[in-house]
């Protein structure tokens, strides 16, 4: 199967699931939530492979986990007094996992490997975990609804504007693109193909205020802008990250393309300034 087809089956397939699990309930939009977490997790660890200091894998995975776990049932609304206080007690002992796992299994344990298994953990659960707020916790006509209600129209535009603002950016790019944004890090970006990509982005923007409501103007073409901007840091920062590894790919979870931390990089950057942004016009 030729690289093209096996990018557009793949491809295919990934917004077929992630679409389906944000429209069908709130369990299937966590339960996707916290499977990228795992295996986002995963491999971040394993990126180090070889490499004098890296995560402790079994530690970055099951407290990045677990601090997954507890977030996703907090916006469930689990309630029970006595489960909480045990959920709480497994997610302050899981804080300390990856430094329990280096001293025990490494004869040598180092500060750099701990430092690097909570950077992980901190990269890929905060941009997740801010996600899942967006979906969870918002104002409606000036009140504050309970956290177990689920909005799906918020997360599907954010989805929706990241994909608007790749995909955007890549046809201009290839179109008009002659200046690189970054060459030392992403030849192929260009400022052309960044600045098409942003222009479109924002009147995908335009659209979704028009087809979905829920945010005012201001606050979609604010969200766009900010998803254009932090996302492509976010796809550099990758991309930094991985030629400093020596690696092209996060993974081979993706056939065609790459690994999970490579589709939701952009993604793991913008979102957390996307949610400060909606939390600071939910005030005005």
């Amino acid at each position: 199967m030729s690289n093209f087809w096996q990018r557009t089956i793949t491809g295919t397939l990934f917004v077929i699931v992630l679409v389906g699990c944000v429209l069908w309930n709130k369990y299937s939009f966590i339960g996707l939530l916290f499977v990228i977490c795992v295996l986002g997790l995963w491999e971040y660890a394993t990126l180090f492979k070889g490499r004098a200091h890296k995560p402790n894998r079994l530690g970055t995975v099951v407290s990045g986990s677990v601090i997954a776990l507890v977030w996703s049932l907090a916006n469930l609304g689990i309630e029970n007094r006595l489960l909480s206080s045990y959920i709480g007690g497994f997610l302050l002992g899981s804080l300390f996992f990856p430094v329990l796992i280096e001293v025990i299994w490494n004869k040598k344990p180092s500060l750099k490997n701990i430092g690097l298994s909570y950077a992980g953990i901190f990269y890929i659960n905060i941009g997740l975990f801010c996600l899942s707020t967006i979906g969870f916790s918002h104002c409606l006509d000036g009140q504050v609804l309970d956290a177990r209600c689920y909005f799906r129209t918020p997360v599907l535009g954010f989805f929706i504007l990241l994909w608007s603002s790749d995909t955007f950016a890549y046809l201009t790019g290839r179109a008009f693109g002659k200046t690189p944004l970054a060459p030392n890090i992403s030849p192929k970006k260009t400022w052309e193909g960044s600045i098409g990509g942003a222009i479109c982005t924002v009147g995908i923007s335009f659209a979704l205020f028009k087809l979905f409501g829920y945010y005012n103007i201001y606050q979609w073409v604010g969200l766009s802008i900010i998803i254009v901007v932090f996302g492509t840091f976010g796809d550099l920062i990758e991309s930094k990250f991985k030629r400093v590894l020596g690696v092209k790919d996060s993974g081979t979870i993706l056939p065609g393309h790459g690994g999970i931390l490579d589709r939701f990089d952009s993604l793991l950057f913008a979102v957390p300034f996307a949610w400060a942004f909606l939390m600071l016009m939910s005030n005005y």
